[in-house]
């Protein structure tokens, strides 16, 4: 069997290491997703029930959505995720 020439094998870790930066790229995002996420369930009181935001469906998930004293936390929820959308 042949060997690569060092060109090729130049190329090939050369891809390889392109296909690593743009895994790190995606983990990078998800974090960054998480982060938000963590901040919008935070500033609206999720963290102490057991609803969280789903952000694909732009909703509040689980329990019933804990109150904010004016009693719009869902319609100020929704209203900041189309924003960040």
């Amino acid at each position: 069997m042949s060997e690569l020439n060092p060109e090729d094998r130049y190329q090939l870790r050369k891809l390889q290491m392109d296909v690593d930066k743009k895994g790190l790229e995606v983990q990078k995002a998800q974090q960054d997703l998480d982060r938000l996420m963590l901040e919008m369930e935070h500033k609206y009181g999720l963290l102490i029930g057991e609803s969280t935001i789903d952000p694909k469906n732009v909703s509040i998930i689980g329990s019933a959505a804990v109150r904010n004293s004016k009693g719009r936390t869902e319609q100020l929820l929704s209203a900041m995720v189309e924003e960040a959308a």
